[in-house]
């Protein structure tokens, strides 16, 4: 099979990216062009998939850490984007957590792909690297710099670099926690529903770590981005 620098095959990099388009497009017109409702029915339906089909994959539903643990992940996390989501006020501010923690997973795959070099966290989750992570910050910089655009507002090219950093270092967080989940529970993916990605908790993990920040603070946030 094709290997992208001997790292990753090429059918599963073009399935991935294939299909991050797709769900991608299909979230935007959910979230732009609908009622608030439906992105928030999406939400709990997805947190259903992950409880149902995932979340047994990670822990034993005869063992009591099986139930301690996921009221506060996942259900905790999507509880507040679904409570953001409902709410006007910060229906712009949810737009900015998902368009720059997208851009940095995605950068980061791709980056990764092709110049990963220096591995990040190899006893947790060996296919991240250095070079991936900065080239994820570079796109969660371009995604917060569009939807900023799009939102009609402006910031300083400083003000977008430190706060993609920080969102990103959230992300980052959120993705090897729940690698370090899929370790301890010697799996690889979360689940299979997502051809190239594995499961839905594969793509939501740093969305879970990062919505506490902008749920604590959205009010701030939204003052700050003058939305």
């Amino acid at each position: 099979m094709v290997k992208l620098f001997g790292k990753y095959s090429l059918t599963k990099f073009l399935k991935r990216v294939m299909t991050g388009i797709v769900l991608g497009a299909g979230f935007w017109t959910l979230f732009a062009y609908l009622p608030p409702v439906y992105f928030s029915l999406v939400l709990l339906a997805i947190l259903s998939l992950v409880i149902v089909f995932e979340w047994k994959n990670f822990f034993n539903i005869h063992k009591l850490s099986y139930w301690l643990i996921m009221p506060f992940y996942p259900i905790l996390p999507f509880m507040l984007l679904i409570v953001m989501n409902q709410n006007p006020l910060y229906h712009s501010l949810l737009f900015i957590l998902f368009i720059v923690v997208f851009s940095f997973d995605t950068g980061s795959y791709i980056v990764g792909a092709f110049l990963g070099r220096h591995k990040l966290a190899p006893s947790v989750s060996p296919g991240k690297t250095w070079e991936g992570a900065l080239g994820g910050w570079f796109f969660a910089c371009i995604g917060l710099s569009l939807v900023l655009w799009e939102l009609n507002k402006t910031a300083s090219w400083w003000f977008i670099a430190v706060f993609a950093l920080f969102v990103c270092s959230l992300s980052l967080a959120g993705d090897l926690f729940e690698s370090w989940l899929k370790r301890r529970a010697g799996i690889k993916d979360s689940g299979t529903m997502l051809p190239g990605h594995g499961g839905f908790l594969d793509r939501f993990d740093g969305i879970l770590f990062t919505v506490f920040f902008f749920y604590l603070f959205k009010d701030f946030l939204v003052t700050l981005f003058g939305l």
